[in-house]
Protein backbone atom coordinates (compact mmCIF):
# COMPACT_ATOMS: atom_id res chain seq x y z
CA UNK A 1 0.00 0.00 0.00
CA UNK A 2 1.34 3.43 -0.91
CA UNK A 3 1.94 6.10 1.70
CA UNK A 4 -1.24 8.06 2.52
CA UNK A 5 0.59 11.36 2.21
CA UNK A 6 2.44 11.49 -1.13
CA UNK A 7 6.00 12.77 -0.89
CA UNK A 8 8.65 13.28 -3.53
CA UNK A 9 12.28 12.69 -2.64
CA UNK A 10 14.33 14.91 -4.93
CA UNK A 11 18.10 14.45 -4.88
CA UNK A 12 19.95 17.76 -5.10
CA UNK A 13 23.40 16.85 -6.39
CA UNK A 14 24.86 20.35 -6.10
CA UNK A 15 23.18 21.01 -2.77
CA UNK A 16 24.29 17.77 -1.06
CA UNK A 17 20.73 17.19 0.03
CA UNK A 18 17.32 15.65 -0.63
CA UNK A 19 14.23 17.86 -0.82
CA UNK A 20 11.17 16.22 0.73
CA UNK A 21 8.17 17.62 -1.11
CA UNK A 22 4.57 17.24 0.00
CA UNK A 23 2.81 16.68 -3.32
CA UNK A 24 -0.63 17.20 -1.83
CA UNK A 25 0.30 20.54 -0.28
CA UNK A 26 2.58 21.47 -3.22
CA UNK A 27 5.47 22.53 -1.00
CA UNK A 28 8.99 21.63 0.05
CA UNK A 29 8.52 20.51 3.63
CA UNK A 30 12.02 19.45 4.61
CA UNK A 31 15.61 19.31 3.42
CA UNK A 32 17.73 16.32 4.44
CA UNK A 33 21.52 16.62 4.24
CA UNK A 34 22.78 13.62 2.26
CA UNK A 35 26.36 12.84 1.22
CA UNK A 36 28.36 14.94 -1.23
CA UNK A 37 26.58 14.50 -4.57
CA UNK A 38 23.32 12.53 -4.22
CA UNK A 39 21.91 11.57 -7.62
CA UNK A 40 19.86 8.36 -7.83
CA UNK A 41 16.72 7.65 -5.83
CA UNK A 42 14.32 4.76 -5.32
CA UNK A 43 11.22 5.21 -3.14
CA UNK A 44 9.58 2.04 -1.89
CA UNK A 45 6.04 1.28 -3.04
CA UNK A 46 4.75 1.08 0.52
CA UNK A 47 5.96 4.59 1.32
CA UNK A 48 8.25 3.45 4.14
CA UNK A 49 11.70 4.08 2.70
CA UNK A 50 13.69 5.96 0.11
CA UNK A 51 17.16 4.84 -1.02
CA UNK A 52 19.68 7.38 -2.32
CA UNK A 53 22.84 6.77 -4.34
CA UNK A 54 25.86 9.05 -4.15
CA UNK A 55 28.66 8.35 -6.66
CA UNK A 56 31.00 10.81 -4.92
CA UNK A 57 30.89 9.28 -1.44
CA UNK A 58 30.43 5.76 -2.91
CA UNK A 59 27.50 5.22 -0.58
CA UNK A 60 23.86 4.15 -0.54
CA UNK A 61 21.76 6.00 2.04
CA UNK A 62 18.38 4.91 3.38
CA UNK A 63 15.77 7.43 4.51
CA UNK A 64 13.00 6.41 6.89
CA UNK A 65 9.95 8.16 5.46
CA UNK A 66 8.21 8.23 8.84
CA UNK A 67 10.95 10.27 10.50
CA UNK A 68 12.42 11.79 7.31
CA UNK A 69 15.90 10.94 8.54
CA UNK A 70 18.75 8.76 7.30
CA UNK A 71 18.61 5.54 9.29
CA UNK A 72 21.31 3.53 7.49
CA UNK A 73 24.14 3.88 4.97
CA UNK A 74 26.59 1.57 3.25
CA UNK A 75 29.77 1.92 1.19
CA UNK A 76 29.06 0.41 -2.24
CA UNK A 77 31.69 0.12 -4.96
CA UNK A 78 33.31 3.06 -6.70
CA UNK A 79 30.35 5.16 -7.81
CA UNK A 80 26.73 3.97 -7.47
CA UNK A 81 24.35 5.94 -9.69
CA UNK A 82 21.18 4.28 -11.03
CA UNK A 83 19.13 2.62 -8.32
CA UNK A 84 15.89 0.62 -8.15
CA UNK A 85 13.96 -1.62 -5.76
CA UNK A 86 12.40 -5.03 -6.15
CA UNK A 87 8.57 -4.87 -6.16
CA UNK A 88 8.41 -6.35 -2.67
CA UNK A 89 10.99 -3.86 -1.38
CA UNK A 90 13.44 -6.48 -0.11
CA UNK A 91 16.26 -5.87 -2.62
CA UNK A 92 18.10 -2.74 -3.72
CA UNK A 93 19.77 -2.73 -7.14
CA UNK A 94 22.50 -0.14 -7.67
CA UNK A 95 24.50 0.34 -10.88
CA UNK A 96 28.13 1.32 -10.33
CA UNK A 97 29.09 3.87 -12.98
CA UNK A 98 32.85 3.43 -12.46
CA UNK A 99 33.06 -0.28 -11.60
CA UNK A 100 30.87 -1.59 -14.46
CA UNK A 101 28.68 -3.74 -12.27
CA UNK A 102 25.33 -4.01 -10.54
CA UNK A 103 25.26 -4.40 -6.78
CA UNK A 104 22.40 -6.23 -5.08
CA UNK A 105 21.77 -5.19 -1.48
CA UNK A 106 19.47 -6.45 1.24
CA UNK A 107 17.06 -3.57 1.88
CA UNK A 108 16.92 -4.16 5.65
CA UNK A 109 20.60 -4.58 6.48
CA UNK A 110 22.11 -2.93 3.35
CA UNK A 111 24.47 -5.88 3.19
CA UNK A 112 25.77 -6.62 -0.31
CA UNK A 113 24.17 -9.82 -1.55
CA UNK A 114 25.79 -9.95 -5.00
CA UNK A 115 28.05 -8.07 -7.38
CA UNK A 116 27.14 -8.68 -11.04
CA UNK A 117 29.46 -7.56 -13.87
CA UNK A 118 27.60 -5.69 -16.63
CA UNK A 119 28.66 -3.37 -19.47
CA UNK A 120 30.58 -0.10 -19.45
CA UNK A 121 29.31 2.91 -17.48
CA UNK A 122 26.01 1.42 -16.28
CA UNK A 123 23.44 4.11 -15.53
CA UNK A 124 19.69 3.50 -15.36
CA UNK A 125 18.17 0.49 -13.61
CA UNK A 126 14.63 -0.87 -13.94
CA UNK A 127 12.93 -3.94 -12.47
CA UNK A 128 10.15 -5.96 -14.11
CA UNK A 129 6.76 -5.85 -12.35
CA UNK A 130 7.11 -9.49 -11.29
CA UNK A 131 10.61 -8.86 -9.91
CA UNK A 132 12.20 -11.64 -11.98
CA UNK A 133 14.30 -9.41 -14.24
CA UNK A 134 16.51 -6.36 -13.75
CA UNK A 135 17.50 -4.20 -16.71
CA UNK A 136 20.66 -2.09 -16.67
CA UNK A 137 21.57 0.55 -19.25
CA UNK A 138 25.20 0.03 -20.27
CA UNK A 139 25.75 3.55 -21.53
CA UNK A 140 29.14 3.19 -23.19
CA UNK A 141 28.29 -0.15 -24.81
CA UNK A 142 25.00 0.98 -26.40
CA UNK A 143 23.08 -1.91 -24.90
CA UNK A 144 21.04 -3.10 -21.93
CA UNK A 145 22.07 -6.01 -19.72
CA UNK A 146 19.28 -8.31 -18.49
CA UNK A 147 19.68 -10.01 -15.12
CA UNK A 148 17.80 -12.97 -13.69
CA UNK A 149 17.09 -12.13 -10.04
CA UNK A 150 16.84 -15.76 -9.00
CA UNK A 151 20.54 -16.43 -9.58
CA UNK A 152 21.80 -12.83 -9.94
CA UNK A 153 23.36 -13.48 -13.34
CA UNK A 154 23.24 -11.77 -16.74
CA UNK A 155 21.05 -13.85 -19.05
CA UNK A 156 20.88 -11.59 -22.09
CA UNK A 157 21.66 -8.27 -23.72
CA UNK A 158 19.66 -5.96 -25.95
CA UNK A 159 21.06 -3.43 -28.41
CA UNK A 160 19.87 0.16 -28.04
CA UNK A 161 20.51 3.56 -29.57
CA UNK A 162 23.55 5.63 -28.68
CA UNK A 163 24.37 6.12 -24.99
CA UNK A 164 21.33 4.59 -23.25
CA UNK A 165 20.60 6.15 -19.87
CA UNK A 166 17.12 6.16 -18.33
CA UNK A 167 14.92 3.04 -18.41
CA UNK A 168 11.31 2.12 -17.79
CA UNK A 169 9.36 -1.15 -17.91
CA UNK A 170 5.66 -0.95 -18.74
CA UNK A 171 3.09 -2.32 -16.23
CA UNK A 172 2.57 -5.50 -18.28
CA UNK A 173 6.28 -6.25 -18.16
CA UNK A 174 6.27 -6.78 -21.92
CA UNK A 175 8.10 -3.63 -23.02
CA UNK A 176 11.27 -1.83 -22.00
CA UNK A 177 11.65 1.84 -22.93
CA UNK A 178 15.22 3.17 -23.15
CA UNK A 179 16.21 6.84 -23.43
CA UNK A 180 19.29 7.21 -25.67
CA UNK A 181 21.02 10.49 -24.85
CA UNK A 182 23.32 10.63 -27.90
CA UNK A 183 20.93 9.50 -30.66
CA UNK A 184 17.98 11.56 -29.39
CA UNK A 185 15.52 8.69 -29.43
CA UNK A 186 13.84 6.00 -27.35
CA UNK A 187 14.35 2.30 -28.03
CA UNK A 188 11.25 0.17 -27.44
CA UNK A 189 12.35 -3.38 -26.67
CA UNK A 190 10.30 -6.57 -26.25
CA UNK A 191 11.33 -8.03 -22.91
CA UNK A 192 10.78 -11.63 -24.00
CA UNK A 193 12.85 -11.60 -27.20
CA UNK A 194 15.04 -8.54 -26.43
CA UNK A 195 14.39 -7.36 -29.98
CA UNK A 196 13.76 -3.71 -30.81
CA UNK A 197 10.10 -3.09 -31.66
CA UNK A 198 10.58 0.56 -32.59
CA UNK A 199 12.91 3.52 -32.31
CA UNK A 200 11.02 6.72 -31.50
CA UNK A 201 12.69 10.11 -32.15
CA UNK A 202 12.23 12.58 -29.28
CA UNK A 203 13.88 15.84 -28.18
CA UNK A 204 17.57 16.54 -27.75
CA UNK A 205 19.39 14.42 -25.15
CA UNK A 206 16.59 12.30 -23.65
CA UNK A 207 17.43 11.37 -20.07
CA UNK A 208 14.56 9.95 -18.03
CA UNK A 209 11.57 7.72 -18.83
CA UNK A 210 8.26 7.52 -16.96
CA UNK A 211 5.28 5.33 -17.80
CA UNK A 212 1.59 5.89 -17.01
CA UNK A 213 -0.06 3.31 -14.69
CA UNK A 214 -2.01 1.70 -17.54
CA UNK A 215 1.00 1.82 -19.85
CA UNK A 216 -0.74 3.89 -22.51
CA UNK A 217 1.59 6.89 -22.36
CA UNK A 218 5.34 7.19 -21.96
CA UNK A 219 6.93 10.46 -20.84
CA UNK A 220 10.53 11.37 -21.68
CA UNK A 221 12.60 14.25 -20.26
CA UNK A 222 14.81 15.90 -22.91
CA UNK A 223 17.75 17.64 -21.24
CA UNK A 224 19.06 19.94 -23.97
CA UNK A 225 15.65 20.62 -25.46
CA UNK A 226 14.30 21.73 -22.06
CA UNK A 227 11.19 19.70 -22.78
CA UNK A 228 9.14 16.58 -22.11
CA UNK A 229 7.83 14.33 -24.89
CA UNK A 230 4.72 12.14 -24.71
CA UNK A 231 4.86 8.84 -26.60
CA UNK A 232 1.61 7.03 -27.40
CA UNK A 233 2.33 3.40 -26.51
CA UNK A 234 -0.04 2.00 -29.12
CA UNK A 235 1.19 3.90 -32.17
CA UNK A 236 4.71 4.43 -30.78
CA UNK A 237 4.74 8.00 -31.99
CA UNK A 238 5.26 11.29 -30.19
CA UNK A 239 1.94 13.03 -29.65
CA UNK A 240 3.29 16.13 -27.88
CA UNK A 241 6.48 17.85 -26.81
CA UNK A 242 6.18 20.67 -24.27
CA UNK A 243 8.82 23.05 -22.93
CA UNK A 244 9.66 22.73 -19.23
CA UNK A 245 12.29 24.14 -16.90
CA UNK A 246 15.98 24.16 -17.72
CA UNK A 247 17.67 20.78 -18.15
CA UNK A 248 14.87 18.42 -17.07
CA UNK A 249 16.15 15.11 -15.71
CA UNK A 250 14.24 12.95 -13.23
CA UNK A 251 10.66 12.23 -14.26
CA UNK A 252 7.87 10.21 -12.60
CA UNK A 253 4.14 9.72 -13.20
CA UNK A 254 1.94 9.95 -10.11
CA UNK A 255 0.37 6.66 -8.92
CA UNK A 256 -3.03 8.04 -9.99
CA UNK A 257 -1.71 8.80 -13.47
CA UNK A 258 -3.09 12.35 -13.28
CA UNK A 259 0.19 14.21 -12.88
CA UNK A 260 3.78 14.07 -14.08
CA UNK A 261 6.63 15.31 -11.88
CA UNK A 262 9.84 16.62 -13.48
CA UNK A 263 13.05 17.75 -11.76
CA UNK A 264 14.77 20.60 -13.61
CA UNK A 265 18.47 20.56 -12.80
CA UNK A 266 19.42 24.08 -13.87
CA UNK A 267 16.28 25.87 -12.67
CA UNK A 268 16.25 24.22 -9.23
CA UNK A 269 12.62 23.21 -9.22
CA UNK A 270 10.16 20.36 -9.42
CA UNK A 271 7.48 20.86 -12.04
CA UNK A 272 3.99 19.44 -11.53
CA UNK A 273 2.40 18.84 -14.95
CA UNK A 274 -1.02 17.66 -16.08
CA UNK A 275 -0.43 14.21 -17.59
CA UNK A 276 -2.97 14.77 -20.38
CA UNK A 277 -1.31 17.72 -22.11
CA UNK A 278 1.72 18.54 -19.90
CA UNK A 279 0.26 21.90 -18.96
CA UNK A 280 1.94 23.42 -15.91
CA UNK A 281 0.13 23.03 -12.59
CA UNK A 282 2.81 24.19 -10.17
CA UNK A 283 6.51 24.98 -9.80
CA UNK A 284 8.05 23.92 -6.49
CA UNK A 285 11.50 25.14 -5.44
CA UNK A 286 14.09 22.48 -4.58
CA UNK A 287 17.72 22.55 -3.51
CA UNK A 288 20.63 23.20 -5.86
CA UNK A 289 20.97 20.91 -8.87
CA UNK A 290 18.02 18.50 -8.56
CA UNK A 291 18.64 15.23 -10.42
CA UNK A 292 16.00 12.83 -9.00
CA UNK A 293 17.24 9.98 -11.20
CA UNK A 294 14.85 7.11 -10.51
CA UNK A 295 11.43 6.52 -8.96
CA UNK A 296 11.35 9.41 -6.50
CA UNK A 297 7.66 9.08 -5.56
CA UNK A 298 6.22 6.04 -3.76
CA UNK A 299 4.14 4.03 -6.20
CA UNK A 300 5.16 6.25 -9.14
CA UNK A 301 5.94 5.00 -12.63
Amino acid sequence: MACAEPFAYVTNQDGQSVSVIDLAGREDTQTIAVGAAPAGVAASRDGRRAFISDPKTHKIYRIDQRTQRIDAQRDVGKGPLGIALSPDGTRVYAADWFDDCLFVLDADSLDIVARIPVGKAPSGVAVSPDGKRVFVADRDDDRVSVIDTRNNAVIGRALTGQRPFGLGVDPSGERLYVANVASNDVSVIATDTLQTLATVPVGSTPYGVAIAPQGKQVYVSNQHANSVSIIDAQSLTVTAEVETGEFPEGIVVAPSGDEVYVASWFSNELLVLDSRDLSLIRRIATGEGPRAFGIFVAGGG
